[in-house]
């Protein structure tokens, strides 16, 4: 051969036509030539479709896949491949930086890509489905209606209740009576706000506590109502539109669904509509929230001014002790963290008595008393309750005679039926 034609071969282009078994032939030898050329150019060639097969992607590992799918998932493998031999087989019959060449080299990279992809889309599916089938089995899932609606379309998909169609780009179509949806286009879901309610429980404890603590409620021209006030406005916009629609309808502040107040529901109705902006749905619930404490603040207060520890020191030994307990109790509840330590409150109610935090909620108290080598539940008290103090006093034992607030004798009559 002469120089211009090895150079020729060597570029992978030609002076003249040639067919591709000489190119191979070529390629083969290095230029060199040999026995038997056919062998030599069929080992050529299957070495570089082995090649070409070596760069592919490795399968999806189905055993991460719904025995469902794995079918219509095996045929698009399987299809896929066939494409990609044929374009291999293809492109060594191609001049190489022809338009031809360059089109089935991206056709290849392309189903390269779509294997990858396809594995990252069933990574996702499988994140995806544990998330939502946690979520829903603990219950956590916000209770509004765009979200259920959202939590219930996605149940059925992850119970596998869709038909699947898997694209040319690797991506999964979840196929319904009325469509498809891709992966990539589901919708979102949301949590219930535990930590913005759990903030406005601890504010609801802090007003009554300080209020208990001073005798001085909150007024709603004071500094500390506004403080309050801003501090709510800042949590519910940090929680945003998923915040407050927990906050209005999943009942975690004090157990009140706040979306059922007639106010509140014809608020929501405007705020759907478009007529009412995000931040004058969150003042509304602001405002409601501020009404709930300066309630509690107020009974705080009424309850300190008449405590035993401003009245007379003078009395009968029975009700200076009784005044004493009071007081300790009245002291160790003020000083209560939610889910804090309960140990100065539990010893106050004597031997057989436990004082424990619910696990799951760090306002209800849960009293217990001693039941051979067990604990008994007595009683779950909500320490943002206006009448939590008088069931403590109740349960460590103290004459409601003595307590500091006036009780009637209806709410007596269940546990003094004598009195």
């Amino acid at each position: 051969m002469s120089r211009i034609y090895d150079a020729a071969f060597a570029a992978g282009k030609s002076v003249n036509p040639m067919s591709a078994f000489d190119r191979g032939y070529y390629e083969a030898t290095k230029g060199q030539g040999g026995a038997d050329p056919a062998a030599t150019v069929r080992n050529h060639y299957e070495n570089k479709l082995r090649k070409y097969l070596k760069s592919l992607p490795a399968d999806v590992d189905m055993s991460a896949i719904p025995a469902k799918y794995q079918g219509k998932l095996s045929e698009f493998l399987t299809n896929k491949k066939m494409e990609y031999v044929q374009a291999a087989n293809n492109v060594d019959e191609m001049e190489v930086g022809s338009q031809g060449y360059i089109e089935t080299v991206a056709k290849m990279n392309a189903i390269k890509n779509t294997f990858t992809n396809l594995d990252q889309q069933f990574k996702l599916y499988g994140e995806t489905k544990t998330s939502v089938v946690e979520s829903i089995e603990g219950q956590t899932t916000s209770l509004y209606g765009e979200n259920i609606a959202n939590v219930n379309m996605l149940r059925s998909i992850f119970n596998e209740e869709y038909e699947i169609n898997i694209d040319d780009n690797g991506n999964l179509n979840f196929v319904g009576e009325d469509g498809e949806i891709s992966l990539n286009d589901l919708p979102d879901f949301y949590q219930k706000d535990y930590q913005t309610a759990d903030a406005m429980m601890k504010m609801g404890s802090t007003v009554y506590q300080n209020a208990l603590k001073t005798g001085i409620p909150l007024v709603t021209d004071g500094i500390q109502y506004f403080q309050y006030a801003n501090k709510l406005k800042q949590m519910i916009d940090q929680s945003g539109n998923a915040g407050i629609m927990s906050i209005l309808h999943d009942g975690l502040v004090g157990d009140i669904v706040m979306a059922n107040d007639e106010i509140m529901s014809k608020a929501l109705q405007s705020y759907n509509s478009g007529d009412l902006s995000f931040a004058e749905l969150r003042d509304l619930v602001v405002d409601n929230y501020m009404k709930v404490l300066v309630k509690q603040s107020q009974t705080g207060a009424s309850q300190r001014k008449v405590s035993p520890s401003n009245s007379s020191k003078g009395g009968t030994v029975t009700e200076r002790k009784a005044a004493k307990k009071i007081e300790m109790i009245d002291d160790a509840f003020i000083n209560l963290e939610p889910g804090g330590d309960t140990s100065s409150l539990t010893r106050l109610f004597g031997t057989g008595w436990n004082i424990r935090f619910d696990e799951n909620d760090s306002a209800i108290l849960i009293i217990e008393k001693s039941s051979g080598d067990q604990w008994k539940e007595e009683s779950r008290i909500n320490v943002n309750s206006p009448n939590a103090i008088q069931d403590l006093y109740r349960y460590a034992g103290v004459d409601p005679s003595y307590w500091p607030s006036e009780v009637t004798k209806k709410e007596k009559d269940p546990y003094n039926p004598h009195d």
